[in-house]
C-alpha cells in the first residue's frame, strides 16, 4: 500500500520548482517554469492582440507564481496595466514603480561601486556599464580605425576619471565626473601652477588620494591616473582631440546632470536590483520612451543592465525564486549584448520575455553590421509566440522556425479507355492510386494572417506557440495553436 494521505500532506512542495506548471496550453500540455527560464519572443503586428493575449497570460502566470521581476515601458499606460495585474494577483504589496513622483533613487555609478558581488566594484566593470548606457541611442558606433580611437579614448578617459574618485573615497556621481574634467589643467604650464592647484577639484581629488591610498596595486594606479591628468590629458593630447573627447562625455551625461533624471540617478541610492530576487519586488520603470524620449530610453537601459549583471552574479540554484525581464516593445532596447545575458541567465532562472511587431525591428535596432547578432538573438529562446502579422519576412521567417515535416501525398492516375472498341476490350477507365513522401510545412506564412485578433464578442486572441526540442500531445510537432483569453479570470 503507498502512503496514506497523512504522510504525503507532510512531503514539501518546492513552490518554485522548474517543473511548476505556469499555463496549461492544451488539457496534456503544460508551459513550466523551466519553460520560461528559455526565454520567449511574442511576435504580433499592432493590433493583434500580442500583448493583451499571450501576453498577458504570460505575466498574470509569472505573478501568481510569485516571480519577481523588471519592467521596462515604452508607453505611459504600461505601468497602469501592470499594476491591474499586480493587485488582480493580490501582489500589490511587492510592486515598485520608479518614477520622477516616487521616492525611489537610482545612482547606478554608485550602486556599482558598493557591489559585493564577484567584480563588483571594479574600475573596469564601471567604465563597461557607462559605455553600454552612452551607447543607448545609437545604432552602431563610427565604424572603422577612428571609431576605435574614439572609443579607446572615451574608455580611458572614464577609467582615470573613476579611479580618481575611488581612490580618494569620493562618491560616483555624475557631477563630481563633470567637475573633474571641468577643473582639469589645459597645460603643462597650467597643471605646475599654485593658483590651479589652489581652485582644481581635479588636483583636490588627486591630493587626497595620495594622503589615504594604501596597498601596492592603488598606489601604482594613482601613479597612472596623476600621470593621465598632469601630463597626458594636459600635454600630449591636442585642444581639437581633448575637445571631442570631452564633448562625447557630456553629451550623454548632460541629461543626467539636471532635473528629474538629476533626482532619480544622480543623488541617492536606495533601492537596487536584488530586491527582486531577494523579496520578489516587481520593479516597473515609468520612465516611458513617448514621453522622455531618448533620456527615458536611456535610463532604462541603465536600470536593465545593472539588473541583467545583479542575475548573473547572484548566487542562485533551482529553489531560488524566479525572476522576469518583461521588455514591451522590445526593439527599443535591444542591445549587442543582449545576446550573451539571453544565453546564460536560464541557470539563474532568469525568465526573459520579449514583444515586438517583427524580426526587422531587431535588425533596424542593431543596425547595419549587426544581423549576425540578431538572428543569434533570435535563435536563443525556445518559445516563441506568432500573433496575426501582415509582416512577410517575419511570417515566412517564422514558417521555416516551426519547420516541416513528413507527409503522405496522394497520387492519383486515369487511363482512359478506348471507347470505340467492344465492351470489355479496354472500354473502361483505368483508375490507380499512389503514396509518396514529401516535407511540407507545418504551418504555412499564410496563415499567420488569418488568425484572431480578439475584441467582442469572443474576446480571444490566436497564436501559434513554437517550443524547440518539444513535442506537443494537443499540437503538430513542436508546435501548437493556443487561444488566449483576453479577459482571464483568476483560478
Amino acid at each position: 500500500m503507498f502512503g496514506s494521505k497523512k504522510k504525503q500532506s507532510k512531503v514539501k512542495v518546492d513552490p518554485w520548482s522548474l517543473d511548476r506548471p505556469l499555463l496549461h496550453l492544451s488539457r496534456d500540455d503544460a508551459w513550466t517554469v523551466r519553460d520560461a527560464c528559455a526565454g520567449t519572443l511574442i511576435f504580433g503586428a499592432t493590433g493583434s492582440g500580442k500583448t493583451t493575449g499571450s501576453g498577458q497570460s504570460v505575466a498574470m502566470a509569472m505573478l501568481r507564481a510569485g516571480f519577481g521581476g523588471l519592467v521596462l515601458t515604452v508607453k505611459s499606460e504600461e505601468t497602469v496595466r501592470w499594476m491591474e495585474y499586480m493587485e488582480r494577483c493580490g501582489r500589490l504589496d511587492d510592486l515598485i514603480v520608479f518614477s520622477p513622483e516616487s521616492e525611489y533613487r537610482f545612482n547606478f555609478l554608485e550602486y556599482e561601486r558598493q557591489r559585493t558581488t564577484r567584480g563588483g566594484g571594479n574600475t573596469e566593470n564601471l567604465v563597461e556599464l557607462f559605455v553600454t548606457v552612452m551607447s543607448v541611442g545609437r545604432k552602431k558606433a563610427s565604424s572603422g580605425s577612428d571609431g576605435a580611437f574614439w572609443e579607446q579614448a572615451m574608455r580611458q578617459l572614464l577609467r582615470n576619471m573613476l579611479d580618481a574618485l575611488r581612490l580618494a573615497g569620493r562618491p560616483m556621481t555624475l557631477d563630481n565626473m563633470r567637475m573633474l574634467i571641468v577643473s582639469a589643467p589645459q597645460s603643462r604650464e597650467e597643471a605646475d601652477c599654485e593658483d590651479w592647484k589652489r581652485d582644481s577639484f581635479l588636483f583636490d581629488t588627486l591630493a587626497t588620494a595620495a594622503e589615504q591610498v594604501e596597498g601596492d596595486e592603488d598606489r601604482h594606479v594613482l601613479k597612472q591616473t596623476e600621470g593621465y591628468w598632469l601630463d597626458e590629458y594636459a600635454e600630449i593630447l591636442d585642444a581639437k582631440t581633448r575637445g571631442n573627447i570631452i564633448s562625447t562625455f557630456t553629451t550623454t551625461a548632460d541629461g543626467f546632470m539636471r532635473g528629474k533624471l538629476h533626482t532619480l540617478f544622480g543623488t541617492e541610492l536606495n533601492i537596487t536590483p536584488e530586491l527582486t530576487m531577494t523579496e520578489g519586488k516587481v520593479i516597473v520603470i515609468d520612465l516611458p520612451e513617448r514621453q522622455f524620449h531618448d533620456l527615458g530610453k536611456v535610463a532604462q537601459l541603465v536600470w536593465k543592465t545593472c539588473w541583467q549583471r545583479a542575475v548573473e552574479q547572484a548566487e542562485r540554484d533551482a529553489s531560488s525564486r524566479p525572476v522576469m525581464l518583461w521588455v514591451d516593445e522590445a526593439q527599443n532596447f535591444i542591445t549587442s549584448k543582449e545576446t550573451a545575458f539571453v544565453q546564460t541567465v536560464r541557470e539563474k532562472k532568469g525568465c526573459c520575455v520579449y514583444l515586438t511587431q517583427s524580426k526587422s525591428n531587431y535588425l533596424d535596432a542593431l543596425g547595419p553590421g549587426h544581423d549576425a547578432t540578431a538572428e543569434s538573438f533570435l535563435g536563443i529562446p525556445a518559445t516563441k509566440i506568432f500573433h496575426c502579422n501582415g509582416d512577410p519576412e517575419t511570417n515566412h521567417w517564422a514558417e521555416r522556425v516551426i519547420s516541416d515535416d513528413w507527409t503522405m501525398k496522394a497520387n492519383q492516375n486515369v487511363t482512359r479507355g478506348d471507347k470505340s472498341q467492344p465492351q470489355g476490350k479496354g472500354r473502361e477507365d483505368k483508375f490507380s492510386t499512389g503514396y509518396t513522401r514529401e516535407r511540407q510545412a507545418n504551418v504555412f506564412a499564410s496563415e499567420f494572417g488569418k488568425l484572431r485578433c480578439g475584441g467582442p464578442p469572443e474576446y480571444t486572441v490566436d497564436a501559434i506557440l513554437f517550443q524547440s526540442g518539444r513535442q506537443f500531445v494537443g499540437g503538430n510537432g513542436s508546435s501548437i495553436r493556443v487561444a488566449f483569453p483576453q479577459k482571464p479570470t483568476l483560478k
